[in-house]
């Protein structure tokens, strides 16, 4: 995110803070009213909240069409990692995918 502030300023970061803001309320889910900008430390339950929806805050930002798409594989790969990193076995696929995804 520091590197995206530096290069497009603190505006893509409110852009990303009002699309968390604007999410519609869903039972289970955790709304970011003030953003992500504010957080100084986030819990396992809200980082699993914004698994859920950064994907899409993410996309279609008007930034750099190359940096998008590193973008969203980034969290798409961490996402993934998270995920198969809850597995309490695993198996040697497993093992490949988390080993691609570093």
């Amino acid at each position: 995110m520091q590197s995206l502030k530096e290069k497009y300023r603190a505006l893509i970061l409110d852009t990303i803070d009002n699309r968390l803001a604007n999410i519609p309320r869903f039972p289970e889910l955790k709304i970011f009213k003030n953003g992500i900008q504010s957080l100084a430390r986030i819990t396992v339950n809200e980082y699993y909240n914004l698994m859920k929806v950064m994907i899409f805050v993410l996309d279609n930002l008007d930034i750099n069409e190359s940096i998008q798409n590193k973008l969203l594989k980034l969290y798409e790969n961490w996402n993934n990692m998270y995920l198969l990193s809850r597995y309490e076995e695993f198996t040697d696929n497993d093992l490949k995918d988390f080993e691609v995804c570093k």
